[in-house]
């Protein structure tokens, strides 16, 4: 056991023959997790994802092989309060360490523990687990405050143990799972600093003058994996999950799946469009000032929603009235808004546009 647990190892470490591998495999794309991060990886040959759970706080899936004679492999993303403040496995000390082991010894006494870590260098716990029915190993990380655990379970037919090249199999995947944060190396107001951004404006406080800002951006899915979904899949884009019953392709290279729902290539990717808008999810949440000097254009009537023929610009005081007006309906609380920020990360503009689905 202490060989295959050097594979394990060993193989973790390969990061540049790893890479050369997952050339001939099927990009697995990018999974948003609650804006806290992406995830991404290769998928082995032969194999499939399968979402089980997607909710902002929860993210499960089931990675198996039509060959029932192969191994399937099972990822689950969680919060955890209890590492709230955890960045990454790397970050925990010896004694919080020892308290995580023991969580995976209370079940199994007899369970062997190792460490590895990820191609982008976050640690994993691998947890080997040999039972009577069958083999199983569980390779656990945190990112984040987010609890990732990876388990890698015995073939449905055949032999109930795992095999080194198994164990091989699943680590290839493993090494290339990378946590990235979503907002590509910025956090918070840094994410928005002068750009213009789709923003959801809510939470007025009239006594700190101040709202809450939640800039929204598109999610692209790489070309390689897009052009391989067929009917009986599912289109995952963030917390969208889509069962496809039906797949078309138009003369202009557009994709309709389930007859609503389009993905328009752009380079080497494709964007989401569901009834003429583009698919956005939050990436980014901060508290800002409402500045004297905003300016504010509406192209929506505010008492009634509908289009104006030409837009109405207000002042910063007629703005705040209508954000602490709870008659007027639709207020600001939009995804149509687009606000843009400066180097400071203050508010400079807000613009409101008319969409059917306003």
């Amino acid at each position: 056991m202490k060989k295959i647990i050097a594979i394990i190892l060993g193989l973790a470490m390969l990061l540049c023959a790893v890479s050369a591998m997952a050339e001939d495999k099927v990009t697995l794309g990018t999974v948003s997790i609650n804006g806290a991060f992406r995830l991404q990886s290769a998928l082995p040959e032969g194999y499939k994802i399968t979402p089980l759970t997607v909710t902002p706080e929860q993210y499960v899936a089931l990675i198996s092989s039509e060959d029932p004679a192969k191994p399937a492999m099972q990822l689950s993303i969680a919060f955890d309060e209890q590492y709230a403040d955890v960045e990454r496995l790397n970050d925990m000390d010896d004694e919080a360490l020892a308290l995580l082991e023991q969580t995976f010894i209370d079940p199994d006494p007899d369970v062997e523990i190792t460490y590895g870590e990820t191609g982008y260098g976050t640690r994993v716990l691998v947890a080997k687990h040999d039972t009577e029915d069958m083999d199983y190993i569980v390779f656990f990380s945190i990112f984040r405050g987010y609890c990732v655990e990876f388990v890698l379970l015995p073939a449905q037919e055949g032999d109930r143990n795992l095999n080194a090249e198994q164990i091989a199999t699943c680590v290839s995947f493993l090494t290339n799972l990378d946590f990235i944060p979503a907002d590509a190396g910025v956090t918070g107001a840094q994410a928005v600093a002068g750009l213009t951004f789709v923003t959801n404006l809510s939470d007025y406080n009239p006594e700190t003058n101040t709202l809450t800002a939640v800039a929204m951006r598109p999610i692209p899915l790489p070309a390689a994996q897009v052009e391989q979904l067929d009917i009986g899949d599912t289109l995952i884009d963030g917390q969208l999950q889509e069962e496809i019953v039906s797949i078309d392709k138009s003369e202009e290279g557009v994709i309709l799946i389930n007859d609503d729902i389009e993905l328009r290539k752009k380079d080497e990717e494709y964007h989401i469009y569901m009834y003429e808008i583009e698919h956005i999810e939050q990436f980014a949440e901060l508290t800002v000032e409402i500045p004297d000097n905003l300016t504010i254009i509406d192209h929506i009537d505010k008492e009634n929603g509908d289009p104006l023929e030409e837009p109405v610009t207000y002042t910063v005081d007629e703005f705040k009235a209508m954000l602490a007006d709870e008659n007027l309906s639709p207020d600001f609380a939009t995804n149509n808004v687009e606000v843009k920020f400066n180097v400071n990360c203050e508010m400079v503009s807000v613009e409101r546009f008319y969409t059917p689905a306003q």
